[in-house]
């Protein structure tokens, strides 16, 4: 909680967070890559399953741009410099959903076309990353 006499935060000192929170989550993707070269699973191959992990994968990722364009512009719309964050978090952490998927699939199946997920999630982190214009355009007139 913020006290009287602090002064508030600035547009520069939130698309810091943002940025530190996008690399995070980016490193979090490499962390599962790691993981699935570094802890072998036994291969029970079964492409049905495959296929539909790695399809599923698409769906949070595109669900992901529709969402944060439409939360953004609410937070330009009503001058809510902090619905921006929670625009860029939600669409990560759906991102984040398709890495998971990828991992899930190695986990489960062995199979080697886990990073087709992971190719998503990757593509879907880069489509979102953080624009400070965002952030002075729901500010306009609070700095």
């Amino acid at each position: 909680m913020r006290k009287a006499d602090q002064k508030p935060v600035t547009v520069d000192e939130r698309f810091r967070t943002l940025l530190i929170l996008w690399g995070a989550l980016c490193i979090s993707l490499f962390l599962y890559l790691a993981l699935i070269h570094f802890l072998p699973a036994p291969s029970t191959p079964n492409q049905k399953l495959t296929l539909l992990l790695n399809a599923a994968g698409l769906i949070p990722v595109a669900a992901s741009l529709l969402i944060k364009q439409v939360l953004i512009g609410k937070a330009i719309e009503g001058q809510r410099v902090e619905q921006v964050h929670s625009a860029y978090i939600v669409s990560w952490a759906l991102c984040e959903v398709a890495g998971l998927l990828g991992f899930l699939d190695s986990r489960l199946t062995g199979s080697r076309y886990y990073f087709v997920a992971f190719a998503v999630a990757g593509l879907g982190m880069l489509l979102h990353f953080p624009r400070k214009q965002n952030l002075l355009d729901a500010s306009q007139g609070q700095f």
